[in-house]
């Protein structure tokens, strides 16, 4: 069993067996996932990651969805189908 210990600024240090050492985030991370929820297309730099933390969705929907219609997103509005496709496609 992996014995962490506390590190610095919420984060805890295992040392591996083979002599390195990896750092996490102490507690539940949000997982970030390949596919946008949105528009399903790969999500694949950190700003994706980042949106998806935020609002779970790509970058690329979170400026285009997302920023726009703030309040209703918050509020649990989600863009159509319809919406989501003409922005695919004019891409």
């Amino acid at each position: 069993m992996r014995e962490w210990k506390p590190y610095t600024n919420n984060r805890l240090l295992y040392e591996h067996p083979d002599g390195f050492y990896v750092i996490k985030e102490k507690g539940d991370l949000k997982k970030s996932q390949l596919f946008c929820p949105i528009c399903d297309v790969v999500m694949t730099t950190v700003y994706d990651d980042d949106a998806y933390k935020k609002f779970e969705c790509c970058d690329a929907c979170s400026n285009f969805f997302v920023y726009p219609n703030l309040e209703k997103w918050k509020n649990g509005w989600r863009p159509s189908k319809e919406d989501v496709m003409s922005k695919l496609a004019s891409k």
